[in-house]
């Protein structure tokens, strides 16, 4: 007898296994097949780009060396700087820069040995398209030797030098060149050389060069007018003369990172309920407001209740520096008691360790809440609790307060104004005209952040005093710093000062005594954590004097001190 075997025939399980398989398998050609597709298309539009360019340069070859030039520019001729064109339904942007070179094989600059620094033109196409929403280039360079001998042009080369806070060259740095008195007009932009240079031959004779001068993440620098304002422009348009080299050297660098913040400072705060109402109470027990006192409640005709308590709103003061006192005033006829004790958030009943007596009570006016940890007890609120012998009488609190410090707070939209010491020329009666003058609001949260360029900045804020600064004015910022500066401020006077002491080593000194004085007038002021003492509601005048004395300082005195309106002024120990 043959055994029987069984035939296994395709489960469901296997179909499914076997079609996620194929699946798999189509899904990856398909995108390996996209993938070819769009290389080839990226390749076919970069072709596209490469004859656009080499039909723009093939065009350039065709024209006569003394035409060879652009609209606008350095050598000046009839080509377009900027032109757009389309080829195969894709649209490609043009850009031309044609510009002499000085060949170094006869020495360049002032050494050439024959003076003619315009040896042949160097033409540059770029050729820029989009492919996916990305922006693509292609560039082509070629040099145009004249047909003969090199010879001088008709017009002066310009060159540009552009340098860093230190005179360092900066390479990569844009630089724009704008004459509107030429025909046709100039306007040309280049970048600087590994040197910090742009040189720019054939430039035609005139005064009215304008340069501009910037960089992704540098402060600018440019050429400025004359007009009705600035007399006396520093630099002024640069003069191209024939057969002459015209230098203007820019100077820019990184940009300062400069925070700051301004704060009402510490200052006290109070929580007070007159029992107007009870919006102020979390919970009673037999007490009720009548006439602006907590007292017990009336029961009408069997008269007060003869017990009752009640809890004050739990106070959080935000920014809490330190709690100071708690107050109330209680009325207690005979027979009667009305006691007042302070508690915590939680409904716990503080120590008489940070609190003394206060397990007993209080009947006013005052309970000393200085040796209460903020740390520990963040919040707190007051109990009352009242009582009565007699359903006739009732005790009563007129009411009760919670003191605490608070701060140092945001001060939001604090106007000032940022002036550097830079200058960019003078008025017809001397004025300097300064370069930069940021005027501006902190933001909601008393916080604002400038990008200013290396320079020496005075600060004035509008409105108010600063009474405390944490890195007073002036600030001397350098290229790439990052400062911050936090001021306190107060109200207003006519004339005050800010002094702010420093020691050999440029540190803030705190501690230090700080007389100001003239004649009939004299304070003395501590300065603070961050090494500034202010005086407010001052006389103006220039016959200050400031002396600053500290335990282990040489006692230091300046004279003849001016102070008018708002006064930074920096003193230090020799």
């Amino acid at each position: 007898m043959v055994p029987s075997r069984s035939i296994r025939g395709v489960t469901l399980v296997d179909a499914i296994v076997g079609s996620a398989l194929v699946l798999v398998i189509f899904l990856a050609l398909v995108g390996l097949m996209r993938a070819s597709l769009l290389v080839a298309s990226l390749a076919k539009v970069k072709a596209g780009a490469t004859a656009v360019a080499n039909t723009q340069l093939e065009y350039i070859r065709s024209l006569p060396y003394d035409s060879v030039g652009t609209v606008g520019g350095i050598p000046a001729g009839e080509i377009a700087q900027y032109s757009t064109t389309t080829q195969n339904s894709v649209a490609y942007g043009l850009k031309t820069f044609i510009e002499y070179v000085d060949d170094p094989a006869d020495g360049t600059d002032a050494a050439d040995t024959n003076t003619i620094t315009t040896d042949y033109k160097q033409v540059k196409v770029t050729v820029s398209y989009l492919v996916k929403g990305q922006l693509r280039q292609v560039s082509m360079v070629s040099n145009y030797a004249p047909p003969s001998i090199e010879t001088a042009t008709n017009g002066g080369t310009l060159k540009v030098i552009v340098v860093n806070a230190t005179g360092a060259p900066v390479a990569g740095a844009q630089v724009r060149v704008v004459n509107a008195s030429t025909s046709p007009t100039i306007d040309v932009t280049t970048f600087s050389d590994v040197l910090g240079e742009v040189l720019l031959g054939g430039a035609a004779t005139s005064t009215q060069y304008q340069v501009y001068v910037s960089k992704t993440g540098y402060s600018s620098a440019q050429t400025y007018a004359r007009d009705g304002t600035n007399q006396n422009p520093n630099p002024g348009y640069l003069t191209v003369v024939k057969n002459a080299t015209t230098a203007g050297t820019f100077a820019i660098d990184a940009l300062a990172s400069f925070t700051m913040n301004t704060y009402f400072p510490i200052a006290a705060t109070t929580t007070l309920d007159a029992f107007n109402d009870t919006s102020l109470l979390a919970s009673q027990t037999n007490t009720q407001i009548n006439a602006s006192e907590l007292t017990l409640l009336d029961n009408g005709a069997t008269g007060y209740s003869l017990s009752g308590s009640a809890d004050s709103v739990a106070i959080s003061p935000p920014l809490l520096v330190s709690w100071v006192v708690a107050s109330t005033t209680t009325s207690s006829p005979s027979g009667t008691q009305a006691r007042v004790r302070v508690y915590d958030g939680s409904g716990y009943l503080l120590p008489d360790a940070e609190v003394p007596g206060n397990s007993s009570g209080f009947d006013g006016p005052s309970i000393d809440l200085t040796q209460v940890s903020t740390t520990s007890y963040p919040t707190l609120s007051l109990h009352a609790d009242l009582s009565t012998n007699a359903t006739t009488t009732t005790p009563t609190i007129a009411y009760w307060s919670i003191t605490a410090l608070v701060g140092p707070t945001p001060a939001p939209n604090v106007p000032f104004t940022f002036t550097g010491a830079k200058t960019i020329g003078t008025t017809g009666a001397g004025a300097a005209i300064y370069k930069t003058v940021i005027s501006s609001l902190t933001s909601g949260l008393g916080t604002i952040t400038l990008s200013p360029e290396w320079d020496s900045y005075l600060l004035s804020v509008t409105g108010y005093d600063v009474v405390d600064a944490c890195y007073a004015p002036s600030y001397a910022l350098s290229p790439a710093s990052v400062t911050t500066a936090s001021l306190y401020i107060d109200t207003q006077t006519a004339n005050s000062m800010l002094v702010a002491v420093r020691d050999t080593t440029g540190a803030y000194v705190s501690g230090a005594s700080v007389t100001l004085s003239r004649t009939g007038y004299s304070s003395t002021v501590q300065t603070s954590s961050c090494g500034a003492a202010y005086f407010g509601s001052i006389t103006a005048d220039n016959a200050y004097s400031v002396q600053i004395q500290k335990t282990g300082y040489t006692t230091t005195t300046y004279t003849n001190v001016t102070v008018g309106g708002q006064t930074f002024y920096s003193a230090s120990f020799p």
